[in-house]
């Protein structure tokens, strides 16, 4: 008797398995999150009343340019050859694959923020895309801010 209640158990447990799979929506499955890369930069502004002296935040708006409706803002992300009072940052996104993307382009600006570490003039360069004439170099939008010591 224990042995038909374990197989009817069993029998169920494997039904309703089953059937739960079947119901999972499996349309959305030529949606693929990879990565896309670094949206073109195209403006960088700062309240220079709002500009913190070393080693506080300050608030850099950044302005780039998405191509369709299946990329994402995810981050700003650190470019090679920056230093102590060069930042080059670039905003990095993720790409939606799918049927469902619209052409559209669209400027979006996102907040970076910025703690220097010395004082002085600091440059904050966007990537902005790359060189027409020569691919291999990369073209970036900047701007100086004079930074102030902690009082």
């Amino acid at each position: 008797m224990k042995t038909i209640k374990r197989l009817s158990s069993l029998a169920f447990m494997g039904l309703l398995g089953l059937t739960t799979f079947s119901c999972l929506n499996t349309d959305d499955n030529d949606n693929i999150y990879t990565t896309d890369g670094f949206f073109v930069g195209t403006k960088i502004e700062v309240n220079m009343d709002s500009i913190q002296p070393v080693g506080k935040q300050t608030n850099v708006h950044v302005t780039f340019t998405t191509n369709n409706s299946c990329e994402n803002f995810a981050t700003f992300r650190e470019l090679k050859e920056s230093n102590d009072s060069v930042k080059n940052i670039g905003a990095y996104g993720t790409l939606t694959s799918g049927n469902n993307c619209i052409k559209e382009t669209k400027s979006v600006t996102k907040t970076y923020k910025f703690t220097p570490k010395r004082t002085g003039k600091n440059t904050i360069r966007v990537w902005a895309g790359k060189d027409v004439v020569d691919p291999t170099k990369d073209i970036y939008i900047e701007k100086i801010l004079d930074i102030k010591e902690t009082k």
